[in-house]
């Protein structure tokens, strides 16, 4: 029964997945691709994911089967008469298609609510109940009510609702994204990023720290999912951190915050990139070009409170003789660089569309790795990877078919609008009250639901009103993005430092404080490029290279000021207290708030120079440190 059991999903995921390689290359009508998106996914949700937490795993169970066929037929139906509906379009829809479509939406919010909780559901939940009964709601947020019949039939067999935009993105080039990271994990590439990383930085001071840092920012670029990242590199990098000497609470922090930046970092940004890129109307170059530097500040930020924290307990690098030669690393796993050039290639250069760059990233995948021959794909790996990858993008097929709802019902009742308008007038038209505001929402919203979800939701209620003071869009957008991501490490709700806890054996509040501390760059420079456009490299060039040093100089001093140690000891207060102020003095835009931050600097910088060469040459991977 077992057997069977996994046979049967094993060639739905590869069937749903070659399903979108075929449409990557040859592309269908949206209606059929995203219908058939979507039934391919419940089915697959229903027949892995149990009713309960009690319930039973890896075999067919009475009502995985009944809600998978429930799906199927629902989904058929769709796809033999979608196009006779659009003639339709403004009559009442008979009886059994509010019945299906009132099916589809349960049976879509319960297959959401198994593979990520209740947080997301209940705002979806939350949005059907404003849209049947929102004239009960005092004010601004009153509406006009809409009937349960104008409800169901806008969310279904239209491309609007649960089959609109979001599950487009979902079922057209997402999908193949996450197939193609789960190609490349499944021909190794995972292992060769992680022994490029610690072939690079294994011998530095604080090597195995530095070695989380790149190899969970090379490894979020596959997994899009911080929390993934975190359960991924976190059982190889945290062990080995505790086992160096770093103290358990500080290494979960350092594999949380490292893994939560693999989706902060181009190219892929956890998928988030191509959803922007929609909503905005934008290439994919500008938004890349946009996040590279705040993202490098980030890990410039992290990688210098690991050396200081190194330095502190007098840490060493691994000897080189236990660690993996790069000359032997680049020469096993060249290969594995060739699929990120080609999707780079047909991105930036041939700028074809995203899924047709997607589909060739993911053939390369396969062929690459027979210029290697002991490294070559066996077709059982390769059918390995297209399960895996077809699982891997669940969670992601029902949020975003679910997320259609919540936009749907949004675009109906005019939420959007009116909680533009309920924010500005709450922050009284001051745009820092509004950021603040802003930052609240996203962190709150990020802790229950994935990044990619809780990006979408605020960027239709949150971002227009960000918009509207003046903010330019593409800063307002990537506001939000930050800081629904990092609400996986924020207190009181961090799953991403929990799971990392829970590697390190350390405290899990400890362990997500910690990391608050080490990414505290990243609660800062999202308002650093609201107030100035030239840290995401807008702007003419010596503004932007001006911007830049600034920025890296402010995020070195806050580096040493939150560590609380320089030139080999402990800072006395005034010392800290001038770290402090130069930081945040160089970080905020300004010519003048610059000049005195690095007045400051100059003075310590000159008192302290031979200590502060030597902590560069320390700091860079140029050779083993005592």
């Amino acid at each position: 029964m077992k057997k069977g059991y996994t046979t049967v999903v094993r060639w739905i995921a590869i069937a749903m997945s070659l399903f979108h390689l075929y449409t990557g290359m040859f592309q269908l009508t949206a209606m059929n691709q995203r219908v058939t998106h979507v039934t391919f996914g419940l089915i697959l949700i229903f027949l892995i994911f149990p009713i309960g937490k009690k319930g039973k795993k890896d075999r067919f169970t009475i009502d995985s089967v009944l809600f998978a066929g429930m799906a199927l037929f629902i989904g058929v139906y769709v796809l033999l008469n979608w196009f006779r509906k659009i003639g339709q379009i403004g009559l009442e829809p008979p009886l059994y298609e509010l019945i299906m479509g009132t099916v589809l939406i349960v049976l879509l919010i319960d297959a959401t609510r198994r593979v990520v909780g209740w947080a997301f559901p209940s705002v979806a939940i939350l949005a059907l109940i404003y849209a049947r009964f929102g004239e009960m709601l005092p004010g601004i947020l009153a509406h006009k009510n809409y009937s349960f019949t104008r409800i169901v039939s806008s969310m279904f067999i239209t491309t609007d609702g649960i089959f609109g935009m979001l599950t487009g993105i979902s079922a057209t080039f997402i999908f193949l994204f996450i197939l193609f990271g789960a190609l490349l994990r499944e021909s190794g590439g995972g292992d060769f990023f992680l022994d490029l990383a610690y072939s690079l930085l294994g011998h530095v001071r604080g090597g195995p720290a530095k070695v989380a840092v790149v190899a969970s920012s090379l490894f979020g670029m596959l997994s899009g999912s911080g929390t993934a990242n975190v359960a991924g590199t976190g059982q190889i990098t945290i062990p080995l951190m505790k086992k160096t000497g770093y103290p358990a609470y500080f290494a979960g922090a350092v594999e949380t915050v490292s893994s939560a930046g693999g989706l902060l970092m181009p190219p892929v940004m956890g998928s988030a990139v191509f959803v922007m890129m929609q909503i905005l109307g934008v290439n994919y170059v500008t938004i890349i070009k946009a996040a590279v530097l705040t993202a490098l500040l980030y890990y410039v930020g992290l990688f210098v409170m690991v050396d200081i924290e190194a330095q502190k307990i007098g840490l060493k690098g691994l000897p080189r003789e236990k660690l993996p030669s790069l000359k032997k690393v680049i020469g096993d796993g060249w290969h594995f660089l060739i699929p990120i050039g080609v999707l780079i290639y047909f991105l930036v250069f041939a700028q074809v569309s995203l899924t047709r760059a997607a589909f060739w990233a993911n053939v390369s995948v396969p062929l690459a790795t027979f210029l290697r021959p002991k490294r070559r794909m066996t077709l059982t790996s390769f059918l390995d990877g297209l399960e895996n990858g077809a699982k891997t993008a669940l969670p992601v097929v029902a949020i975003l078919a679910l997320a259609g709802i919540v936009v749907g019902m949004v675009t109906l009742t005019g939420l959007g609008l009116m909680m533009s308008s309920l924010l500005i007038e709450l922050s009284h038209g001051h745009l820092f009250l509004l950021l603040l505001f802003t930052m609240i929402a996203a962190i709150i919203m990020g802790m229950g639901v994935p990044p990619v979800a809780a990006y979408i939701v605020l960027a239709i209620l949150v971002v227009p009103a960000l918009v509207k003071v003046g903010v330019y869009p593409l800063a307002a957008h990537l506001f939000v993005f930050y800081f629904s991501t990092i609400a996986g490490i924020t207190p009181p709700m961090a799953p991403d430092a929990f799971v990392a806890a829970g590697i390190a054996d350390a405290p899990m509040m400890k362990t997500a404080f910690t990391a608050c501390r080490l990414a505290l760059v990243i609660f800062i420079l999202p308002y650093v490029f609201v107030y100035n456009n030239a840290l995401l490299l807008v702007g003419n060039p010596v503004q932007i290279i001006w911007v830049s040093l600034t920025a890296f100089l402010g995020v070195l001093a806050l580096a040493f000021a939150l560590q609380n140690f320089f030139d080999g000891k402990k800072m006395d207060i005034v010392t800290r207290l001038l770290f402090f102020t130069s930081s945040f003095l160089l970080i905020y835009p300004g010519l003048v708030t610059d000049l005195f931050g690095l007045g400051i600097l100059a003075v310590y910088a000159f008192r302290y120079r031979s200590q502060v060469v030597e902590f560069f040459r320390r700091f860079l991977p140029l050779k083993t440190t005592n």
